[in-house]
């Protein structure tokens, strides 16, 4: 019972910080049907993560699980202004519902992190003191691809694999620390 409070709440605060920016509904567009929509992209997720999440999923099935959501959505058109979440928002719908549930120990390590400007700009700032390319902001509600994605997971690698005390850190784990490390400041 407790658990369930708690998973539920991760969902609410990530759909929170999924969606609040994101401007992803049409204008006047029905609540009781964004209601259901809602309930049935978390019943998506909590499928993908029994199926997938609870032993190592990897990158490749962590990529497929975040266009499915996004062609999933595609059911509710007539709600969503782009007729379907993008990938940067399915992205961060995942990956902080998941962030969440990992930091509580209740599914392993994910592949990936949440994608936003401040994990960008932190990325950033980490390539150019290890002299490695940075690459070029973008809004994370803005992503429409994987491969636009995956620049910013490139990005983190390459940080990763530069620095000697993070090259054994997971991506997971090199955001929180990035993330500890400026809330410490």
């Amino acid at each position: 019972m407790k658990s369930k409070f708690i998973i539920n709440e991760l969902w609410y605060l990530a759909i929170a910080g999924a969606f609040q920016r994101a401007g992803i509904y049409k204008p006047g567009a029905d609540e009781d049907q964004k209601a259901i929509f809602k309930k049935e992209l978390k019943t998506d997720l909590e499928g993908f993560i029994r199926a997938q999440y609870f032993t190592i999923c990897t990158e490749a099935q962590h990529l497929k699980n975040i266009k499915q959501l996004s062609e999933h959505s595609q059911k509710y058109a007539s709600l969503l202004k782009n007729e379907q979440l993008n990938i940067g928002v399915s992205q961060k719908v995942l990956n902080l519902f998941l962030k969440y549930l990992w930091c509580l120990k209740l599914v392993p390590v994910p592949p990936h992190f949440p994608v936003d400007r401040t994990i960008q700009v932190t990325l950033n700032t980490k390539a150019t003191q290890l002299d490695i390319p940075s690459s070029t902001l973008k809004p994370w509600t803005q992503l429409e691809t994987i491969d636009e994605y995956m620049e910013i997971i490139a990005l983190a690698k390459r940080v990763r694999d530069h620095k000697p005390e993070y090259e054994q850190l997971s991506l997971a784990v090199l955001e929180l620390t990035l993330y500890n490390n400026l809330s410490s400041t």
